[in-house]
């Protein structure tokens, strides 16, 4: 299996997925009908960087309150997964979770936890990650949203690229591309 990379928006670079985390997170894919949604953190070394690297996740954990259409995360263990994670310099960059869905979209409560993740930095962040795994596909389906704070907030969906888009967007490809701008970056990390 090969890492996934989906573009931020206004060419402010990417954000990649390696094998490692997305096993982790497509083990929980709900094929039957009476799985549970599972999820937990993403964390990146390198948030500041224009090509975002997350290479740790956590969850699920024991104390999660999981059903077939939800998950209530366990706050106290998501809190303790960050500090042990910010102690070996990596930061939390997003959520993840699965959906008993072939094409997953974010739910009004989804959209609701992420902000109150995202606005629990207190202004140390600008963006925050979303990751909804479906249920289909040898591989299951993708969905990555930023969600974005400042005076404008809102809730992008991301789109994976090829390696060439990558190239292009970054400013390292030599050969057939055209020169992409890089604006305002989201910050993943205080």
């Amino acid at each position: 299996m090969n890492s996934r990379k989906f573009r931020l928006p206004d060419g402010a670079g990417t954000v990649a997925f390696p094998p490692s985390v997305l096993n982790h997170m497509y083990q929980f894919a709900q094929r039957r009908f009476f799985a549970r949604e599972a999820g937990g953190q993403l964390f990146s070394p390198n948030p500041e960087h224009i090509n975002v690297e997350v290479t740790h996740v956590s969850g699920p954990n024991p104390g999660d309150s999981r059903s077939r259409h939800g998950i209530i995360w366990h706050i106290g263990q998501a809190n303790m997964d960050r500090e042990k994670h910010f102690a070996s310099e990596r930061h939390a960059v997003g959520l993840w979770h699965t959906h008993p869905e072939e094409h997953p979209m974010p739910s009004a409560q989804d959209e609701k936890t992420t902000r109150q993740f995202l606005e629990g930095f207190h202004g140390t962040m600008t963006g925050f990650l979303l990751i909804i795994i479906g249920n289909k596909g040898d591989l299951p389906n993708m969905a990555v949203w930023l969600a974005r704070d400042g005076t404008y907030q809102s809730w992008i969906p991301l789109v994976e690229v090829r390696d060439a888009q990558i190239e292009a967007a970054s400013g390292t490809c030599t050969a057939n591309c055209t020169e992409a701008s890089v604006t305002t970056r989201p910050r993943f990390s205080p």
